[in-house]
């Protein structure tokens, strides 16, 4: 991890990317709040994408609380378990 003090170092977006390529990298502002940049996979831009999305969300708890379809003895048998 590379922490990057912005009272004293003034880095382009450019070069706060390319150091993460190796890890994370924290920005911290003089004031002490901080930020991370970090490299991410398809998948995780995707997770964090529909994470904030309140229509998938809700999607995804009807879902959850939907009842079987099939029994689960049923499901076992079919499957020879």
């Amino acid at each position: 991890m590379t922490v990057i003090e912005l009272a004293e170092k003034h880095p382009t977006l450019e070069e706060v990317m390319g150091l993460a390529r190796d890890g994370v990298v924290v920005l911290r502002r003089p004031d002490g709040s901080a930020f991370a940049v970090a490299p991410l996979e398809d998948f995780e831009v995707e997770v964090e994408i529909l994470r904030n999305q309140p229509d998938f969300l809700g999607f995804l708890r009807d879902l959850s609380a939907e009842e079987a379809s099939i029994p689960m003895a049923d499901l076992r048998k079919d499957l020879g378990l």
